[in-house]
This record gives C-alpha cells, sequence and structure tokens, in this order.
C-alpha cells in the first residue's frame, strides 16, 4: 500500500475535495466513527490534499487523532478494541514518512518523533508493551536536531537509560547533550539535572573513580574534576594516584587549600619535611586565613615529627589565635611538654616530673573549651597525674600546692612558662 501511495493518484479534484469535506464536518463535530471511513479514503487516493493546489500532512494527523479518540472512549469497556486503534495510529507515524514526501510534502520530522512518543506514553496501559519506543523516538528527534527537543524529551531518554542500567550509555548520551546544548540559558535547569543524574548515578566511591577518571582523560584541565577524583583518591587510600594528580592540581590552582591538601597529603606518609615546604606556600596566600586553623596545625604537626619542639608550638599556638577554642591544639601542646619528658628526664627527677603540671594545664583547657576532645583530655590528664612529685618530693623541694612555678631549666629552658603546684598522686 505504501508504495502505490508513493505516487499521486489519477483521481479528480472533485471527488478529493467531496471526501476531504465529509470527512472535515465529522471531524470537527466529534463524530469520529463517522469520520474515520472517509479519512481513510483521503490517506489512500489523496493523503497530501488540504484544498485546491494546498499540500500539507493534516490528514494524517487527523486520522492519528480520530484512532486516538476511538481509544479513549474504548479504554474500559473493550481494551481490545482501543489497542487495535493505537496500533493504528501508531501505524500511521511510519506511514506518513513513506507517503507524504514524494507527494511534495516535507514532513517536520522532530515534532512527529516527539508526537508519536508522547502518545505511547499517554497510553501507558494498553501499550506497556511499547512504552521503550518512547525513549528511542525521543533520540530519535535529538539526533535530527537537539536544540528543538524539550527538556522533558531530553530527561526521559537518560532516566530510561539509568532505570535500564546502561550507565555507559547514559553518561555517553548527557556527553552528547552537553555539547549541544550546554551554554544556551534557557537549558539551565537541564544542565542542573544531568549534573544531579551524574552526580548520582555512580555511587560507590570505586565506580565513581572509574567515571571521573574517564571525563577527566576527556577534559584533563578541568578542575572541578581533578579535585573531586584528588578527594576520592584519598578517601580510598590511592597514594600513588594521588601523588600524579598533586602537580596537576597545584599547576591550575595554587591556592592556601590547595597547598595544604598536598601537604597534608606528604605529612600523613610520614614525610614532614616536604609536608611543612606545602605548609609554608600556603602560608604565603592571600586566602590564608580560610584555612588558618588546620594549616597551622598540621605544620606543628609536621614540627613535632621532626623533633623541633620548640618550632610545633609557634605553629599550635597560631592554630589557637586562629581558633581560641581548638581544643586539638591545646592537647598537642600539652603532648610536647609530655614529650620533652621522654626525651630530657630519663632519670625522671623530681624537676622532670614537675613538667607534667604544664602539661596536664593544657588537657584540661582543651576538654574546658572543646567538648569534642573531652575524652582524649580526660584520659591524658589521667595518665599523666600518676607521675606527678609526690608528698617526698614536695616536701624535699619545699613546693606547696597552689604555689607558681617555672618551667624554664635544663633540658626544658625553650618552655618557658609558668604553671602551679598540682597535689601529688593519690595513693
Amino acid at each position: 500500500m505504501a508504495a502505490q501511495q508513493s505516487a499521486p493518484s489519477n483521481v479528480d479534484e472533485q471527488t478529493k475535495a467531496i471526501n476531504y469535506s465529509l470527512y472535515y464536518e465529522y471531524f470537527k463535530n466529534g463524530d469520529y466513527e463517522a469520520a474515520l471511513p472517509y479519512l481513510r479514503w483521503m490517506i489512500q487516493n489523496a493523503p497530501e490534499y488540504a484544498g485546491p493546489n494546498r499540500k500539507d500532512d493534516r490528514n494524517f494527523e487527523r486520522i492519528i487523532k480520530v484512532h486516538e479518540e476511538l481509544a479513549k472512549a474504548r479504554a474500559e469497556s473493550a481494551p481490545e478494541v482501543a489497542r487495535a486503534h493505537l496500533d493504528s495510529a501508531l501505524a500511521y507515524f511510519d506511514q506518513a514518512f513513506v507517503v507524504l514526501p514524494p507527494r511534495g510534502v516535507a514532513l517536520d520530522t522532530v515534532t512527529w518523533y516527539i508526537r508519536k512518543g508522547r502518545l505511547i506514553q499517554q497510553f501507558s496501559e494498553l501499550l506497556a508493551d511499547r512504552q521503550h519506543e518512547a525513549a528511542e523516538l525521543y533520540r530519535q528527534a535529538f539526533e535530527h536536531n537537539p536544540q528543538r527537543v524539550d527538556d522533558y524529551s531530553i530527561q526521559f531518554v537518560i532516566a530510561q537509560l539509568v532505570q535500564e542500567g546502561d550507565k555507559a550509555g547514559a553518561v555517553a548520551f548527557m556527553d552528547e547533550v552537553e555539547a549541544a546544548l550546554e551554554g544556551d540559558p534557557q537549558r539551565t535547569a537541564l544542565m542542573e539535572y544531568i549534573t544531579t543524574v551524574r552526580d548520582n548515578l555512580f555511587r560507590t566511591p570505586q565506580e565513581r573513580m572509574a567515571f571521573l577518571e574517564d571525563r577527566l582523560a576527556k577534559d584533563p584541565q578541568n578542575l572541578d574534576l581533578i579535585s573531586e577524583l584528588f578527594n576520592i583518591y584519598r578517601q580510598l587510600g590511592e597514594r600513588a594516584k594521588m601523588y600524579g594528580l598533586a602537580d596537576r592540581l597545584l599547576a591550575l590552582k595554587q591556592d592556601a587549600r590547595t597547598f595544604h591538601t598536598v601537604g597534608k597529603l606528604y605529612l600523613d606518609d610520614g614525610e614532614p619535611a616536604k609536608a611543612l615546604e606545602y605548609f609554608r606556600q600556603a602560608m604565603q596566600q592571600p586566602d590564608v586565613q580560610e584555612i588558618a586553623r588546620e594549616l597551622y596545625y598540621n605544620a606543628g604537626i609536621a614540627e613535632q615529627q621532626l623533633g623541633r619542639l620548640s618550632n610545633a608550638r609557634t605553629y599550635f599556638r597560631r592554630a589557637l589565635q586562629a581558633d581560641p577554642n581548638f581544643g586539638k591544639a591545646y592537647i598537642s601542646i600539652g603532648d610536647l611538654y609530655a614529650q620533652a619528658v621522654s626525651e630530657c628526664g630519663s632519670q625522671l627527677e623530681r624537676e622532670d616530673r614537675a613538667v607534667y603540671w604544664l602539661a596536664t594545664d593544657y588537657y584540661e583547657r582543651a576538654r574546658q573549651v572543646d567538648p569534642s576532645v573531652t575524652n582524649e583530655a580526660s584520659q591524658k590528664l589521667n595518665t599523666y597525674r600518676r607521675y606527678f612529685p609526690n608528698q617526698e618530693d614536695l616536701f624535699f623541694k619545699g613546693w606547696k600546692v597552689g604555689q607558681p612555678y617555672r618551667i624554664d631549666y635544663g633540658c626544658y629552658a625553650w618552655i618557658n612558662e609558668e604553671t602551679t603546684v598540682k597535689p601529688p598522686p593519690s595513693s
């Protein structure tokens, strides 16, 4: 039939006009049953006819509409009849592409694909076995002219791919959409939708790592991708890959946070000297105050690991200047003093034990200002109080509980800080 209809018929103009007029009267009055035979005649004999010397696709549009309305009317009482009408309507969509162009009618391909997809979606129960075709039709429309396809149709294709578990296909299609439409101010909502889907598509860090690596290979200068991938490498313990990205990250973004992040990588890997190089560069950046607390604290840890206790204290104090309620810094200063005793007081003389008074001052201050470190500070207090000078020591040295006492002698000269004599440990 399609082959026969590809060539103009020899039906005279008057007969075409009569049949056109008859079906149209019934059609506009909603008498679709009566309109259908005449519409079929038009499709068979003059599908392009729209009046004297006029051609378009309206006869196909109307016969599809007739079958759609008849399907609605019979959907509950005779679903098998309704399904037959819908199958006929869908067949006419396909037939129009074959019949009309040879007769001089240029179809709006994008519109026809989308209309057919909408019809399939509209009758989701009666056409349950054909629902997958909707996404295929919308994708065909996109391939013809991306700019003319509405956001809903594009989103439906993406959602269908995700639902089918075709993550690679979904990513590939979203890449196509971004390449074709990104930058269009009318498509902001669509771009946000794509970003959301892409972010949620790969839920495990391992999946997201592979996804980001693939995207970075296509866009090697994308700072957001590099930063996110760097953090995922850190989360997964991919140290070698982190080091590989560190230089690329710094080449694109030289700010305090980035220098600090790379320095922390070296610190965690037991290279405090290398870490300090990056921390010092971070301290020179104009945005240093945004991360001052953590930066100075980690610099203090690096100095402590290098055995430079006085330098470490300087950085911990700078961290406290940035945040006076930073309990970890108070604990770290206390730890410095306890470490000094272990390094200086091999015989643990009375003066060595007195340094623990000062260390516990800092543990006590930590738990007073920062509830998050209460347990740690309390444990350290209990530990070091056991090593305080005992009653005999106090008597021998003439120390009175509550009396000021300065730690500024011998190996502890660098401390040069005052504490108070504490009660001896309980027996």
